[in-house]
């Protein structure tokens, strides 16, 4: 709500202005939603092309790596003798405690679930779904919505199409009343354009990103830059497997050793 009048002061003037601001980020909702899907379908495009030629090579890396780093942890034990009962009390101690805190965060209330009830009371009071068939559509329709947990008010006013239920008082409703109805909308709307926004610029800053940049300058372009990317990765395999034959000799002989 304006800060700068009272509930007592609100007239039908700021009442229009603010469903004018509610129809503005509407408009703009759509507009991000509609730039953020083709991205998206863009990217994934972009990386499932690029998996198709160099994916087999980073999978192969991932498990060099993840070999590397057990021999390497195998060798360290060995040869500072730790005492693994102990670190193993202490990790299940600490998985205790993160489970007890995701038990206890699970237990919070939908602080939205309030707003989205109001929601489909007002629609109760101003459409008629007892006669009119299409009201008792929209009225289900946004009943489901509103029965899912993770979906906002926001979501659940995106499903709502422009018409009666925005622009229409209840005969409970004053013009106050309305108008504070419509000020948690449009703080609503307004996180929900907030969030789109920053998604387009985490898109934006996503690995994938970059692939499709490449991928702009054209298909002859985008046939050299996979080919450059399978080489480099076969590099950087080579040098794997040769740090794991490395390791590997250095675990034999450790193990050789023990048994001696």
């Amino acid at each position: 709500m304006n800060n700068s009048a009272s509930t007592s002061e609100i007239t039908q003037a700021n009442v229009d202005a603010i469903l004018m601001r509610l129809q503005e980020l509407r408009q703009q909702i759509t507009a991000a939603r509609e730039a953020i899907v083709p991205l998206e379908a863009n990217l994934a495009q972009t990386y499932n092309e690029f998996q198709a030629v160099v994916g087999g090579l980073r999978r192969q890396s991932m498990r060099l790596q993840a070999e590397i780093a057990t021999l390497r942890i195998q060798i360290d034990r060995s040869l500072n003798d730790e005492d693994d009962t102990f670190k193993q009390d202490e990790r299940n101690d600490n998985l205790l405690y993160v489970k007890q805190e995701e038990t206890t965060d699970s237990t919070l209330q939908d602080p939205e679930a309030v707003e989205k009830d109001m929601l489909l009371e007002h629609i109760f009071r101003v459409l008629d779904p007892d006669i009119n068939d299409k009201d008792a559509e929209l009225l289900a329709h946004l009943q489901g919505v509103c029965s899912d947990s993770t979906a906002s008010l926001a979501d659940v006013l995106e499903e709502l199409p422009w018409g009666l239920v925005w622009t229409t008082r209840s005969l409970q409703e004053n013009l106050a009343q309305q108008y504070r109805r419509l000020a948690i909308w449009e703080q609503a709307l307004k996180r929900q354009s907030d969030n789109l926004n920053q998604a387009t610029e985490r898109l934006q800053k996503d690995q994938r990103y970059g692939l499709w940049q490449q991928r702009q300058k054209g298909a002859d372009y985008w046939h050299n830059f996979l080919n450059q990317c399978v080489e480099q990765q076969q590099d950087q395999n080579y040098e794997l497997e040769a740090e794991l034959n490395r390791l590997r000799e250095e675990w034999a002989r450790i193990t050789s050793a023990n048994k001696l």
